[in-house]
């Protein structure tokens, strides 16, 4: 059914009825640098609300099977590669593109695909609340038209906002490269994560830096396998992690909202 969604819509091409459309996802100019427009939009700071959130790492903390700086970072590069590179990454993509071509076909069944494939339901209600929250920043801060664009698709019920859609979507409005914003989204996610993991760990600034700064081989690496992997197979792989998660809401403590 995920399949078979993604591959219609892709296969459908805006008409002559969609011109507003594409018009409303085209870059806008934002003072012809771009590089700006990155930093903040991948600062910690920026308003999406990603370090309450731990995609269920705090149930693998509680449980001690996460108790040290050298297993955090295993877990969280493969939580980067076999959750985000074949599965986000991928609509973080498919969403640009089609953000540029002004084809919200494709965006409301990248969206819908998510949604399928977030088995946890606190790991799909993170991915919606931080893309609302991006949604409303994009829209807000940089005013991006898209953004208001895809906020009327969520209102008319056509798609729930997850998080790398609306990301994808920023970065066709900012102008940024598609390999700028899916690398971007990468090293966005696998910080952020490092970080909520360094708040439930015994993990210095030093450690988690170096855990950052030692994974960029691997973000490129999973940025080609995003861009070049088709929307149609999208997939998660890392069903323990999906298994936590969905414990992580019945946890006797919890500092994370997922």
């Amino acid at each position: 059914m995920i399949t078979a969604t993604i591959s219609t819509a892709m296969a459908k091409r805006p008409t002559a009825t969609d011109k507003s459309a594409a018009s409303a996802f085209r870059p806008r100019g934002n003072g012809g640098d771009q590089l700006l427009a990155l930093l903040q939009l991948t600062n910690a700071s920026f308003p999406t609300g990603a370090f309450t959130h731990s995609c269920g790492f705090e149930t693998w903390i509680f449980s001690g099977a996460v108790a040290d700086a050298a297993e955090a970072e295993r877990r969280c590069r493969d939580w980067l590669r076999f959750g985000l590179a074949t599965c986000d990454a991928v609509a973080v993509a498919g969403s640009y593109r089609a953000a540029l071509d002004g084809d919200v076909e494709t965006l409301a069944a990248l969206d819908a695909g998510l949604d399928a494939l977030k088995l946890a339901r606190e790991t799909r209600a993170a991915s919606v609340m931080t893309g609302k929250a991006l949604l409303a920043a994009g829209r807000d801060i940089f005013e991006l038209e898209g953004m208001r664009r895809y906020q009327a698709m969520m209102e008319d019920g056509r798609c729930a906002g997850h998080h790398a859609v609306v990301y994808g979507i920023a970065g066709a409005g900012l102008a940024l490269g598609e390999a700028e914003t899916v690398t971007s989204y990468l090293w966005s996610g696998f910080s952020n994560l490092v970080a909520v993991t360094q708040r439930l760990v015994p993990l210095g600034q030093v450690d988690a830096q170096r855990m950052i700064a030692a994974a960029g081989p691997l973000i490129d690496e999973c940025a080609a396998i995003a861009r070049a992997r088709p929307p149609e197979r999208m997939c998660s792989t890392y069903a323990a992690l999906d298994a936590a998660a969905m414990r992580h809401e019945r946890l006797p403590t919890r500092l994370c909202i997922s």
